[in-house]
């Protein structure tokens, strides 16, 4: 009786295998392809760069000696690109790197040797492909999130501007006795429309929508623009401040708007973690660059949560941080914004000892006109 033939079935997974031997992609295309796999192959690192910036991959798999461009230098291009993607190196000599040093170094999931045959590299391959699954799933979680996060944002953004407007409107028109109320009334909704603000900066960071529109600003509107935002911050609080930007200061190359969203978070973290003392607003110039500084006199921060500051939600000694406002992401925000200009955003601090923030700027061409006013307020 004859054999009834399977239809083969399709994985939904693509594969590139890279491997500067013939015989080798033949051989690893056919093993791939019976397993439902699509599979693209590539002769040179070259041509795998170009192949995967046309293709949406799932995995790669990768000769590691090969002339011209190795496999590891092939790996390192491919991050530029893409986190994600799930790449496994394959070796046929033994005089490379031990597998585990090979692992620690480089960002792949895997390292098969050629020699082990062709039962352990599916076993890669399977393991990898589960991987880049789960890691899809969350991408797809985290992206919704942000879409629901803009979306209710948006939606909370429109009548607080309303409430804010017409407050504005009643303060001339009430009795004196109600303008401690209207006041109260128009703090709690500027309040929690920096919040909504934030978080539509978050999800616009997030989804990758967001861009930087560079102009020149000069020394003088930069001092100008953290002295304004510091007296609306700092209100009525016993806190000293001190500017001491120069205003001959090279400009910077920034987008204005989202420094004043940096400059607001630095600003309001300062005031909100020092009761007393004094804020000290620098900035320096080496090279290229200009170095601002936020310097408070306030809690501190404990070393080991220099680095967690900065990730969204998270608060040092919950307890603590709850006594005051916000929401845990003014910092995340200030850095992404940082990043997205060009620099960069640090802490130096130790309980106790207050903190200060170095927020690391480009300095602009010098053929390129000097930005001299600065906006009343944040975009919104």
């Amino acid at each position: 009786m004859a054999r009834k033939r399977h239809e083969a079935v399709t994985s939904g997974s693509t594969v590139l295998v890279v491997d500067d031997q013939q015989e080798v992609l033949t051989s690893v295309r056919l093993l791939l392809e019976r397993e439902g796999h699509r599979v693209l192959l590539a002769e040179s690192g070259a041509q795998a760069l170009a192949t995967f910036a046309e293709e949406t991959i799932d995995l790669v798999l990768v000769d590691y000696c090969m002339p011209r461009m190795t496999g590891e230098q092939v790996v390192a291009e491919i991050r530029k690109i893409d986190r994600d993607v799930q790449i496994v190196l394959q070796t046929g000599y033994s005089g490379e790197k031990p597998p585990r040093e090979m692992l620690r170094q480089l960002a792949i999931q895997g390292y098969h040797d050629k020699t082990e045959g062709p039962d352990r590299l599916l076993l890669w391959v399977d393991v990898a492909l589960k991987a880049h699954a789960q890691i899809r799933q969350i991408r797809e979680a985290e992206s919704l999130k942000s879409q629901i996060l803009n979306n209710v944002s948006h939606e909370f953004r429109t009548p607080l501007h309303i409430v804010l407007g017409y407050t504005e409107l009643l303060r001339d028109d009430v009795a004196p006795g109600a303008t401690d109320t209207l006041e109260r009334i128009r703090a709690s909704a500027q309040s929690l429309l920096e919040l909504v603000n934030d978080f539509l900066h978050l999800s616009e960071l997030d989804m990758g929508r967001m861009r930087a529109e560079p102009v020149a600003l000069g020394g003088a509107a930069l001092a100008a623009e953290v002295q304004q935002l510091a007296a609306a911050k700092i209100g009525t609080k016993p806190l000293g401040f001190a500017c001491e930007i120069a205003p001959a200061l090279p400009p910077i190359l920034v987008d204005h708007k989202k420094l004043q969203v940096v400059l607001r978070s630095l600003l309001s973290n300062a005031s909100k973690f020092a009761a007393t003392g004094a804020i000290t607003v620098t900035a320096t110039h080496t090279d290229d660059v200009v170095v601002m500084t936020v310097r408070d006199e306030g809690i501190g921060i404990a070393p080991e949560h220099h680095e967690r500051i900065f990730e969204p939600f998270f608060q040092v000694e919950g307890g603590i941080t709850r006594k005051r406002d916000g929401a845990g992401v003014g910092l995340t925000i200030a850095r992404r914004l940082a990043r997205l200009m060009g620099g960069d955003l640090t802490v130096v601090s130790d309980l106790g000892d207050g903190a200060t923030f170095a927020l690391t700027l480009p300095c602009a061409p010098a053929n390129l006109g000097i930005e001299d006013g600065h906006d009343a307020a944040i975009a919104s």
